[in-house]
């Protein structure tokens, strides 16, 4: 009987307290070691010491309870500890004492292990199913597989717990097709699975490759198990690490015993495939079959809110944590602030964070990742600071990623190269996420070389991203046929293009009138790659051409993509036309953008400007004067000077 209520404690508590100095004059030995053994059970590390402590005549017994209870409570060094001592005070060990010895050794090393195996061997012990079951998994718990099996090999007439060990302990060391193969064996002798069997099989299952839910589901049907929800939580997992949603859904409404662990497995699927309405769907669902939630289930509704850049949904499960009672986990806690952040309500973000008491790595990689993507790079830089200064723990690369795209965003080059220093010497300069951050933050400060050099250090590390970031950092200081070279060297390296490394090569081309190698970059999107253009690659393209002066081509495509693309081909349009002084069509592309959106500032400016280019500058006038009888009104131009933002009007 597992002792947990807090009657039972207050019981066990006046047992205690009658015991006086000398336990034996009271009580027998028989109740001392249960009071002992439940003491362990509950966790009571200290009042077991004191009570086994107060015990004149140790025996085996008592003895066997200390080191097993150590090591079942993961104090691994004091069960080896206790087991010392027993071997001092000249008590000889039984198989008992040998399985807790077992389990304390399987937290050190093998070797550890092999000693203790010599002394089981020497008292005679090594065909005891218990001792060789608990020998056996610890060697596979010491990744010594070879030795586990060798073992299971020698047990006579090994049960159920035997074969579930040895099953296990290859799943643990990722030997999926052998775990199957003594599955096989399991039951070919006759013996009937339990529980923990088939849990170890699914996984077996899903890792190897061989799932096949009909013949596992249906020997879990016929052996009995189908109404267990730890063995269908499984076969739900396995689901879910595959992103199976139709076959997840399926098996989770045929489920007759559903907990907590079920739906939010269920619910962690959808937010891994982006389907944050569904979240909200099972989470009322779960309540109105009687289900509480837990915190896990909390923060799956706060990413799900993320998902969908609500905040106001976001404050009604913000609602729900302080009423559920987890507004003091820092777990929920960070969820809220990142999602906050993501919704765009960092006042908010910072005021959650503001009230998390213990805050971890997390917290302020949160906050500071949030302020940083979000336009606040200079409270994201301040938030760094005082992290390092009042924590103890080191930030992760995520915050220096963070940290760096601030720096870019302010254009901060000194601050650039001192958090490259800083990376090299905390040791996160390998991390590829930092060596792309750097990479953009130097593009983006206008030093090509120093990025070039973060790029050609990384070497097998680069990724798609990396690509990506060098290629764009090229295009965005003007070195359009230094962005198609290393494009060409990418496809030549055999890396594939993704749809946003066309949207950069096709942007710088665009600004380098580079219109050969835009169109033959297009033609390779579609025909190569097979990737379908969206909006931004179709507005490009018209982009490319009316910059070249290609105005009549640009206008035909525009017409063409109008459905697919939108308005925004309308806008590159007559951005050409500016640029090649075609107030013709001009006027037609702005009453065509005028036609499918509202009127908005910047194509009032475009408009404007190509009257000024032509010298009609009436109409130009006419144009601006609109802006004010349509309560129009345009941006102030700001610019930064080291960091800081100046106002010029």
């Amino acid at each position: 009987m597992i002792f947990r209520s807090n009657r039972i404690r207050f019981q066990l508590k006046n047992i205690c307290t009658l015991c006086p100095p000398s336990v034996s004059s009271i009580a027998s030995r028989y109740e001392c070691t249960k009071i002992l053994s439940s003491h362990f059970r509950l966790g009571n590390m200290s009042e077991a010491e004191k009570l086994f402590e107060k015990i004149p005549e140790k025996d085996v017994v008592s003895w066997s309870i200390m080191v097993h209870g150590y090591a079942k409570n993961g104090h691994h060094e004091r069960s080896v500890i206790a087991f010392s001592r027993m071997r001092m005070s000249s008590v000889v060990p039984n198989s008992f004492t040998m399985v807790g010895v077992v389990v304390g050794f399987a937290g050190f090393s093998d070797l550890g292990l092999q000693c203790v195996h010599g002394l089981i061997v020497k008292y005679g012990q090594e065909h005891n199913l218990n001792v060789g079951t608990a020998l056996l998994d610890a060697y596979a718990r010491c990744r010594n597989i070879g030795g586990s099996y060798k073992l299971f090999q020698g047990l006579k007439n090994p049960g159920l717990i035997s074969f579930n060990a040895a099953i296990s302990g290859f799943v643990y060391n990722d030997l999926f097709k052998e775990a199957l193969v003594l599955f096989n064996q399991l039951r070919i002798v006759g013996i009937v699975p339990s529980i923990a069997t088939m849990v170890s099989v699914v996984q077996a299952c899903a890792a190897s490759g061989s799932w096949q839910l009909e013949s596992v589901h249906g020997l879990i049907m016929r052996v009995g198990l189908s109404s267990y929800s730890s063995v269908n939580n499984s076969i739900l997992n396995v689901y879910s690490s595959l992103l199976d949603l139709s076959g997840a859904s399926k098996f989770f409404h045929l489920m007759e015993n559903r907990d907590i662990i079920s739906w939010t497995t269920m619910m962690n699927l959808f937010i891994r495939l982006e389907c944050a309405t569904d979240v909200m769907k099972l989470f009322h669902e779960m309540r109105d079959a009687g289900a509480n939630p837990d915190e896990v289930v909390v923060i799956n509704l706060i990413s799900a809110c993320a998902l969908l850049g609500d905040s106001t949904k976001g404050r009604q499960v913000h609602a729900q944590v302080v009423v559920c009672g987890f507004a003091n986990e820092v777990s929920v806690m960070n969820s809220l602030v990142a999602m906050y952040s993501k919704c765009g309500q960092l006042d908010l973000s910072r005021m959650v964070f503001d009230q998390t008491s213990k805050k971890t790595v997390i917290s302020w990689t949160a906050i500071i990742s949030g302020c940083a993507h979000f336009g606040r790079p200079q409270e994201a830089l301040c938030l760094w600071v005082r992290a390092r200064e009042e924590e103890c723990f080191c930030l992760d690369s995520i915050s220096l990623v963070g940290v760096l795209v601030a720096s870019a965003e302010l254009t901060a080059l000194d601050l650039c190269k001192q958090l490259h220093c800083h990376a090299f010497g905390s040791g996160l300069l390998p991390c590829r996420a930092v060596q792309n951050s750097l990479i953009s933050a130097y593009s983006k400060c206008g030093l090509i070389e120093p990025a070039l050099h973060v790029f050609e250090e990384m070497g097998c590390l680069r990724d798609i991203v990396s690509w990506n970031v060098i290629l764009k950092g090229h295009g965005v200081n003007g070195a359009g046929e230094l962005a198609v070279s290393f494009y060409n060297d990418m496809r030549m390296q055999g890396v594939n293009p993704d749809s946003a490394t066309y949207l950069i090569v096709l942007n710088a081309c665009s600004h380098a009138g580079l219109v050969g190698d835009g169109l033959r970059i297009f033609n390779q999107m579609v025909e190569e790659s097979r990737i379908r253009p969206d909006k931004q690659h179709l507005r490009c393209l018209v982009d490319l051409l009316a910059r070249a002066g290609c105005l009549s081509v640009a206008h035909g495509i525009a017409n063409n993509v109008l459905e697919q693309a939108g308005p925004d081909v309308w806008k590159a349009l007559l951005g050409g036309c500016l640029v090649h002084g075609n107030v013709e069509l001009a006027e037609l592309a702005a009453r065509r953008l005028s036609k499918h959106e509202m009127r908005k500032w910047d194509q009032v400016v475009l408009l404007s400007n190509v009257y000024a280019s032509a010298g009609r500058f009436k109409d130009a006038e006419v144009v601006r004067s609109s802006m004010e009888n349509e309560d129009l009104t345009k941006n102030k131009a700001v610019s930064t000077i080291h960091g800081v933002a100046i106002d010029f009007g």
